[in-house]
């Protein structure tokens, strides 16, 4: 691996040896593999959704993350929480991860099988900008999204120039991030490449964890078997052929192994997990193009190519492997969309989404179970102004087919469909104040790992799952001045046939095992407040904060609680960059109360406490004869040292501390 990292170096540098003296920020969001269309014909910043969220590239690069894992407390209403499975997912105004859609440069990057996505595959270093919408009000997203979207796009160069970055770091727990990152423009063509390489032996637990917790190796002050390395390769191209039309293509190679936190109060029902491997290849083809003087075509072509081992031991030494479980995912998907000029200001696009996907499963050397899948979304989305009114409206059809579903034969040719429809209206009221309203009604069909898999014997499965449902209600008030912008909204989603986790009774089974089910309803309503405020040039203030009340009814009975969904997400950033090159940074993040199911009564909950978490940065910047730009940091995260659940039995990381430098020509 040194060898590969070695050669790489080898290729970029070169290449960016030849660097011109312009602005090292030189880089913006890539335009092309963006997923909405804001056509040049309409005031863009006019049709900027009302409950959407930007995080620029310069709050990314100063998290000092190897991962898309580790950004909670930059994304607005959203929780990252790491499973029992060892996978960060994002949480998004209690909507579960599989209720989000998740893009790169346009395509979809959630694997079909599970329709979620660990984000450790997401590197930091290539992101230009992540896009937070909290509602499902676009039918360019495509099918099962029903709880919002994060849209993530890399990052291209503003000026004709060549540029390399270099990043290093390393913090606690003997971890450590090797980055290198070269970009160019000139004349029609830009490009990115980057390969970055992150290891660790574990995260530090709290010294306020009790001394009680099961499966946690005596004398260590390391989470026990939290290891984790990844090796990720990208390069993205973008062509522009001439006025009418630009093309572009990426290339992606991920591979990591890693190890699963073992439940603290599970004894040996606990999962004892790693991950001796895991590939992914991806490759993603997109262009716009304008066929005639009114109508343009957007078109997103991807391939994905995932392949994972899992491997199940006796008990917390991790030394007697009991059987292993083998995963291999196909996905080919498909964005195209005709946006139409009906006249200035007004466009109407039509959408087809899909994709097809195969994923083969085998345990041990058994032969393999075959499962495929077939979902296509059709839709129609008109977008207009009218004066001060802003007016957004679409309606699509959603298919999803299961040719092959293992050995459950007489699940095969399932055929599910589904109509959904959004609306949402904006009034300007003044130049920089706006009243909002929107709704949106989608439909998120099962995954076929949630109805078919029973992930090495801890889940029973249940073939039966019926498709969930969301209504999502929104209104709000939006502001942009100079200096402070933002946005409050109140919000009323309602879930019929929710799918969740329940862990089942001893008289319903005798191991105890989970079971996916569907509540009959949920409903979360809630506030949701977002500010930024600058005051000076040199200063950057910005706060989030989310309440959420949540009910649920399961078979004409009230359910006590949904597991994992604090009431209360709350966040505060601030920095300043002093002249000389000083530049503090200082971060908080809440996460209100929550309830987990109880391992010993599956019928009762397990409340989790609140937790405040304060994170603080120090960095020095300074300019090498005018041609390159150095910093060096210091970054302390959980300075208090809180002891924190991701859920029950899943305690996350203490007080870490971390060092690092980052190089720009």
């Amino acid at each position: 691996m040194k060898y590969l990292l070695n050669v790489l170096f080898m290729i970029l540098f070169p290449i960016s040896i030849i660097a011109n003296k312009a602005e090292i920020d030189t880089l913006k969001t890539y335009k092309l593999g963006e997923i909405e269309v804001l056509n040049d014909k309409i005031n863009a910043n006019r049709l900027i959704r009302a409950s959407q969220i930007n995080v620029p590239h310069y709050k990314i690069d100063n998290s000092d993350v190897a991962s898309f894992a580790n950004l909670q407390q930059y994304i607005p209403s959203g929780v990252i929480r790491t499973n029992s499975r060892g996978e960060s997912m994002l949480f998004l105004r209690g909507a579960g991860e599989r209720q989000l859609g998740l893009f790169l440069d346009g395509a979809s990057i959630n694997i079909p099988w599970d329709n979620r996505l660990d984000l450790t595959f997401v590197p930091t270093d290539i992101i230009g900008n992540v896009r937070v919408n909290k509602s499902a009000n676009s039918m360019f997203y495509g099918p099962n999204v029903i709880g919002g979207a994060v849209s993530i796009t890399t990052v291209e160069r503003s000026n004709d120039g060549f540029g390399l970055s270099i990043k290093f770091i390393g913090g606690d727990g003997n971890q450590k991030l090797y980055s290198i990152t070269n970009d160019g423009k000139f004349s029609n063509f830009n490009y990115i490449a980057n390969v970055s390489y992150a290891k660790s032996d574990g995260f530090l637990m709290s010294a306020n964890a009790p001394d009680s917790l099961g499966n946690q190796r005596v004398n260590s002050s390391l989470r026990t078997n939290t290891d984790f390395n990844r090796l990720n390769t990208f390069v993205r191209g973008e062509y522009k052929i001439n006025d009418l039309g630009k093309i572009g293509i990426s290339i992606s190679y991920t591979t990591q192994e890693k190890g699963v936190a073992p439940e603290t109060f599970a004894a040996t029902a606990a999962r004892f997990w790693r991950y001796p491997s895991r590939d992914r290849f991806m490759t993603n083809l997109n262009g716009e193009f304008v066929i005639a003087k009114q109508l343009e075509l957007k078109a997103n072509i991807w391939y994905d190519d995932f392949a994972q081992q899992i491997d199940s031991y006796k008990n917390f030494d991790y030394k007697e492997i009991l059987e292993s479980q083998y995963d291999k995912d196909y996905v080919v998907g498909s964005r195209l969309s005709v946006i139409y000029d009906l006249e200035e200001n007004h466009l109407i696009s039509f959408i087809f989404n899909g994709f097809t996907t195969e994923h083969k499963q085998h345990l041990n050397n058994n032969p393999d179970d075959l499962y495929s899948q077939n979902t296509i979304s059709t839709g129609i989305e008109y977008r207009g102004l009218m004066g001060d009114l802003d007016i957004n409206l679409g309606a699509g059809y959603d298919v999803n087919t299961t040719p092959q579903t293992g050995l459950f034969k007489e699940a095969e040719g399932t055929n599910q469909d589904d109509i959904s429809a959004f609306a949402t209206i904006r009034y300007n009221v003044l130049d920089f104040l706006s009243v909002f309203v929107s709704g949106s009604q989608r439909t998120r069909f099962p995954s076929m790992r949630e109805q078919y898999d029973g992930a090495l014997n801890s889940f029973k499965t249940n073939p039966n799952l019926k498709p969930e449902k969301g209504l999502l209600t929104e209104f709000g008030t939006t502001l942009a001045m100079d200096n402070i912008s933002g946005n409050l909204s109140v919000f009323y989603n309602q879930y019929n046939d929710l799918i969740e986790r329940i862990r089942l009774t001893k008289e319903q089974d005798s191991l105890r095992r989970r079971m996916r089910v569907n509540y009959s309803e949920a409903i979360i309503t809630g506030v949701d407040l977002n500010l930024s405020y600058n005051p000076i040039k040199k200063m950057d203030l910005s706060l989030f904060l989310t309440y959420m009340n949540i009910k649920a009814k399961s078979g004409g009975k009230d359910v006590e609680h949904l597991v994992q969904k604090p009431d209360i997400l709350a966040g505060f950033f601030a920095n300043y960059n002093f002249d000389f090159g000083l530049k503090p940074q200082f971060e908080i993040e809440y996460t209100g109360k929550q309830y987990d199911s109880d391992p010993a009564d599956g019928t009762k909950f397990i409340a989790l406490d609140p937790t405040l978490i304060f994170n603080i940065r120090f960095a020095y910047s300074f300019s090498i004869n005018n041609i390159m730009v150095a910093e060096v940091f210091a970054r302390v995260n959980n300075l208090t040292d809180e002891y924190k659940l991701s859920q029950w039995g899943l305690p996350m990381e203490g007080r870490t501390a971390f060092v690092g430098f980052n190089i720009k020509i």
